[in-house]
């Protein structure tokens, strides 16, 4: 006899959470770049920290459409984030940044094959504005700095039951979560698949000084020691490297 396969696990909810402010200029087109995706099982949040422009007209524009919206002031992005994890009903999450959109119609449906019970998190490409294509990865290279970018990342729900993102980060707080998987070893998985359109001058990219001192405060916090220091003086070296 056939065994039974429950349509949730065929289509498992994925939760894309977009966080914006003062985003009138992009917001549609990713907001659109959801909605008319072919696979259905997906709600929408949006987190809105109180823009000033139009940005909370185009969301009222498909207020119908969205699983959840708030437009208030918050403490920055990873507060807005935590606040879109509250909100969230799926399975799986991805941060969709408000200037990101997802790269065609039937992006999800393709990496939804590859959503499994046993991952932690599934992730693949971005592509910059500029054509060129970025992967991500979990690898001895995590224990530098972030390698994983949050616009290809798809988290299971339940990492979100006891952590929560550091609201004192502005650019890298995503850089956290990521290492504690690659340090604890969690079943993850690449698809080379590219996910998302993004913005080559992203904010951690234009304020790389920032980026810098919260790439090693978060390092800080999960590996100490001798260790510790040697993965902060690499990274110094490469910071220098880079800025010249």
């Amino acid at each position: 006899m056939a065994r039974n396969v429950s349509s949730h696990h065929l289509a498992p909810k994925v939760s894309i959470i977009t966080v914006a402010l003062n985003a009138g200029d992009h917001i549609e087109e990713t907001i659109l770049s959801i909605l008319n995706q072919t696979y259905k099982n997906i709600e929408l949040i949006i987190i809105d920290g109180g823009s000033t422009d139009d940005t909370v007209a185009i969301i009222k524009k498909y207020a119908h459409s969205l699983a959840y919206w708030v437009s208030e002031s918050d403490s920055g992005i990873y507060d807005a984030m935590n606040k879109g994890i509250r909100a969230s009903t799926g399975e799986w999450i991805l941060f969709l940044g408000s200037d990101d959109k997802l790269v065609d119609h039937g992006t999800i449906a393709h990496v939804a094959d590859s959503l499994r019970d046993d991952l932690s998190v599934l992730f693949g490409n971005i592509i910059y504005d500029d054509g060129k294509i970025i992967r991500s990865r979990l690898s001895l290279l995590t224990l530098l700095h972030n390698t994983v970018h949050h616009q290809s990342a798809f988290y299971r729900k339940t990492l979100f039951a006891a952590w929560k993102y550091d609201s004192t980060f502005k650019l890298i707080g995503d850089y956290e979560l990521n290492l504690i998987i690659y340090l604890q070893k969690m079943k993850h998985r690449y698809i080379n698949t590219t996910v998302a359109l993004c913005d080559q001058y992203g904010q951690s990219r234009r304020d790389y000084s920032l980026a810098y001192k919260e790439t090693n405060a978060v390092r800080s916090k999960h590996i100490s020691g001798i260790y510790g220091r040697f993965l902060a003086l690499l990274y110094t070296m490469k910071f220098l490297f880079n800025k010249g």
